[in-house]
């Protein structure tokens, strides 16, 4: 009997420690990913093309649960028409949100090269290869380093790159002023940065097709998750050699979800699911359907200034 109640004992001193050591040797992450917003501060019920918004996606993250999760955006945020006051109530509205990464996309460039350059010391941009060059004398690194964060018992580094074949159809005279190094290169370069030796999970936000990004995958090693913007495909997430690759979908209707377990330095084990919105059905947040009527308001504002300022058509007057 004393046997007995010494190996229970035993047991309760043993069984804590054990499940504490487990807890350390197997951790967990959660990825929330978007992609592809394309300017819908607001959403439309269209037909052929619906948007949800990101008034709906807003109220979803500010009620989601897990705060141990890394939100990340593989750009593409902005409109692809110039518009600065939208541009600035989106980016508010994703500082609100928490986003710890935003991707430069091409329609970043949408509202100029100045405008970037202001915005990207406010605001998680990250464009590991890319240079601007204003002018002549001068080219700014956009992004020296990846982002590090830390989750938990998980070290996380995060980097973003641009395909140069996004931007293939602009002008001349943006793709002088930009300077992208090839992202195979920088990739190498940033896994062999020295802040990522003690890193758990190295996370590429890639803006490009799903294909150059999963061709990418097979050319490098030390990427476990690549995310994949800007052709606005869904594609769930896969194993491509060591790297899991997923993009979530056009117009920024979804919001990705990717569960990763972790024990000594590879993922075991992953799942992911989309959450889809829908204009109609979902709840709006209330602050960003506000920012939403003031826009609007201040859009209507400046049409009736520039209507009353035009001159009156002449008119033919025959005798």
């Amino acid at each position: 009997m004393r046997y007995s109640s010494f190996l229970l004992l035993l047991a309760l001193i043993i069984m804590p420690g054990a499940s504490y050591c487990r807890g350390k040797s197997e951790k967990e992450l959660t990825i929330l990913y978007t992609s592809s917003l394309n300017g819908n501060l607001d959403g439309c019920d269209c037909k052929g093309s619906p948007r949800s918004g990101l008034v709906k996606r807003a109220y979803f993250l500010k009620n989601y649960k897990n705060r141990k999760s890394i939100l990340v955006d593989t750009g593409d945020i902005f409109n692809v028409i110039p518009d600065e006051l939208l541009a600035s109530n989106i980016l508010e509205v994703y500082g609100e949100l928490g986003y710890d990464a935003i991707g430069v996309g091409d329609q970043e460039f949408s509202n100029g090269i100045d405008y970037l350059l202001q915005k990207k010391d406010h605001y998680p941009f990250l464009a590991n290869n890319l240079s601007i060059c204003p002018d002549e004398k001068r080219c700014i690194i956009f992004s020296f380093s990846p982002l590090i964060l830390k989750r938990g018992y998980i070290n996380c580094a995060v980097f973003a790159v641009l395909d140069p074949e996004v931007f293939t159809l602009y002008p001349e005279e943006l793709k002088e002023k930009i300077k992208l190094i090839p992202p195979v290169t920088a990739v190498e370069n940033i896994i062999s940065f020295p802040k990522t030796k003690e890193i758990d999970i190295r996370i590429l936000l890639y803006h490009g097709s799903v294909e150059n990004a999963i061709k990418l995958s097979k050319k490098i090693s030390g990427v476990e998750v690549i995310i994949a913007g800007h052709e606005q495909r869904l594609v769930d997430a896969q194993r491509v050699g060591g790297t899991i690759v997923v993009s979530p979908g056009e117009e920024g209707n979804r919001i990705g979800i990717l569960s990763l377990t972790i024990s000594q330095g590879r993922i075991v084990d992953f799942s992911n699911e989309f959450i889809l919105f829908e204009y109609m059905q979902d709840p709006d947040d209330p602050g960003v359907r506000k920012r939403i009527d003031r826009y609007r308001e201040k859009l209507r504002s400046k049409l009736r200034s520039e209507s009353a300022i035009q001159p009156l058509p002449r008119l033919n007057m025959r005798s």
